[in-house]
């Protein structure tokens, strides 16, 4: 059980983080140190809560295959934990949050794949950004052992909302008048549901170094550096949806 968390690195990282890539690994690394080993980032659509078909969750630590199907197979929608913690307004547990509600029949089948990937339970932070944009963070832990002290969560929550304020300075300013052409949507499209160049080209039909070109025209369009960063850009502007 961890008796402390050394967090001064991690702030001073998020602190100085020129990219929202940065910050998502800066959580991560906060995660670890809590004894965590797999936390994802779900960004808020504006008034369509953590659970919108716009909202996105940048994943690390996960299974590649739960990942998977939860990003491109749909498995988003039915994960009820994100609502439940941000509607509590409170850091939460997994399983309590579960024990909030009856499952719906795509909710039991979201939470038997969860088991068969051992994802029983874990930690759920609400955190709260201006302009309605909140975020929603999940940390799961080594067998499913949540045994973190209640003063360590509470730093925790302080970190990872730090991180969620400068993830929301970072997206702010955005082009307003950014366009992408279909092409460069389709690309960002499959980016955000985690494929790889390869896979892109494969899905696309098209070469990996013509992935790779439409990946600069979007970075340079959307001023960012980064996939998380463009990602996060072209939802907050409606330019993909997911």
């Amino acid at each position: 059980m961890p008796n402390v968390i050394h967090d001064s690195d991690i702030f001073r990282n998020i602190s100085n983080a020129a990219q929202v890539s940065e910050v998502i690994h800066a959580l991560y690394a906060s995660c670890l140190l809590i004894g965590g080993d797999k936390l994802s980032y779900h960004s808020e659509t504006m008034f369509e809560g953590v659970a919108s078909a716009h909202s996105n969750v940048f994943a690390m630590g996960f299974p590649k295959e739960w990942t998977e199907f939860y990003l491109a197979g749909g498995g988003k929608a039915f994960d009820p934990v994100p609502e439940i913690v941000m509607q509590a307004g409170r850091v939460m547990t997994w399983r309590e949050a579960l024990c909030q509600l009856t499952l719906t029949d795509g909710e039991r089948d979201w939470f038997k794949r969860a088991e068969q990937h051992g994802l029983l339970n874990g930690l759920g932070f609400p955190l709260w950004g201006p302009k309605s944009q909140n975020a929603f963070v999940a940390i799961g832990f080594p067998g499913n052992d949540v045994d973190v002290r209640p003063e360590v969560i509470r730093a925790e929550h302080m970190l990872l909302h730090a991180g969620h304020v400068k993830i929301v300075e970072l997206s702010a300013g955005q082009p307003e008048s950014a366009i992408l052409s279909q092409r460069e949507r389709e690309v960002l499209t499959w980016i955000a549901k985690g494929k790889s160049n390869t896979d892109i080209a494969t899905i696309l039909s098209i070469s990996p170094e013509t992935v790779a070109t439409y990946k600069r025209r979007i970075y340079a369009k959307l001023e960012c550096h980064d996939r998380i960063g463009a990602v996060v850009k072209a939802l907050k502007l409606r330019l993909i949806s997911l």
